[in-house]
């Protein structure tokens, strides 16, 4: 938000198709926004869209009735800053709802900081997620590359003995903890998941992946999917934004107690930050979208 927006003309957005009032201010409508227009055309193809063909329009009904998720969104474009990190955070409903609204309104920073936010936690997954996400909706796509990739971090960095222990641990606990224990029930936890012809084509994804981070690990480039600073997973609509990325530029993370600031870093659950974000900038890492 700068001085341009604050000259510009406002719009009126509203989230569904009428006006939502509360309890606690009845006069003010919950789900109504009074927005730059510049900002919105700056942060957003769909109103930038709308805007140009009709640049006297004064009001838009967005088709999201979630006017939280609304709202959270220009947080981000005012404050640059995504709390993802609340009750629920993390949970495939939660970030589908995210990023079917960044595709919505053709928003590269949510989606974005969605995905950093995935990334950065990607240990509390496990292979039965990707069972989940495969039927899933679309925009769930690049959490599936996401994870898949940790996991083949996990079979070549510490083995598939390893890699069955966690499969069990988060299988029975929702979790990555208790890592070592239960070898026996990892391995056949493993088994009943390879043995679903349901997961034939997760477990060739999950080879081919192996076979690839093997071949990464032996050119010493193998780098933790939890770590990485480049924007792999990122969408860029244009070589502008692409070139704006905040990872080509190596900040530093910065972790609020009532959220994350984006664009500094890689915003955890455990209340840290990435080991990258505090390790020295990289030359073989780029911004690669």
């Amino acid at each position: 938000m700068n001085a341009k927006h604050a000259r510009s003309p406002v719009i009126k957005i509203v989230a569904g198709e009428n006006e939502v009032f509360g309890d606690d201010d009845p006069a003010v409508p919950l789900n109504v926004f009074y927005v730059s227009k510049s900002l919105v055309i700056e942060n957003s193809s769909y109103f930038n869209i709308i805007l140009d063909s009709a640049p006297g329009r004064a009001v838009v009904f967005l088709p999201e009735h979630d006017y939280l998720v609304v709202a959270d969104w220009l947080d981000l474009l005012f404050h640059d800053r995504f709390d993802l990190l609340h009750e629920g955070a993390l949970s495939f409903d939660t970030t589908e709802k995210y990023l079917v609204f960044a595709d919505l309104v053709g928003s590269e920073k949510l989606k974005n900081v969605v995905l950093d936010t995935v990334q950065a936690n990607v240990a509390r997954y496990s292979i039965d997620t990707l069972r989940d996400l495969q039927d899933n909706h679309p925009s769930l796509t690049v959490c599936f590359d996401i994870i898949l990739e940790y996991l083949a971090y996990v079979v070549v960095t510490e083995g598939w003995a390893q890699f069955m222990d966690q499969t069990h641990s988060q299988t029975e606990t929702g979790s990555d903890q208790d890592h070592g224990s239960g070898r026996g029930r990892g391995r056949s936890a493993w088994n009943d998941f390879i043995a679903a012809k349901d997961n034939l084509g997760i477990v060739n994804k999950l080879l081919l992946k192996v076979d690839a981070l093997n071949r990464e690990k032996a050119q010493n480039t193998l780098v933790s999917p939890a770590e990485r600073e480049d924007c792999k997973w990122h969408e860029h609509l244009s070589e502008e934004t692409k070139a704006k990325c905040p990872r080509r530029s190596g900040k530093k993370s910065k972790v609020l107690p009532s959220g994350i600031l984006v664009n500094e870093g890689t915003p955890r659950t455990d209340g840290g930050v990435s080991g990258a974000d505090v390790a020295a900038d990289r030359s073989d890492i780029s911004c690669v979208g």
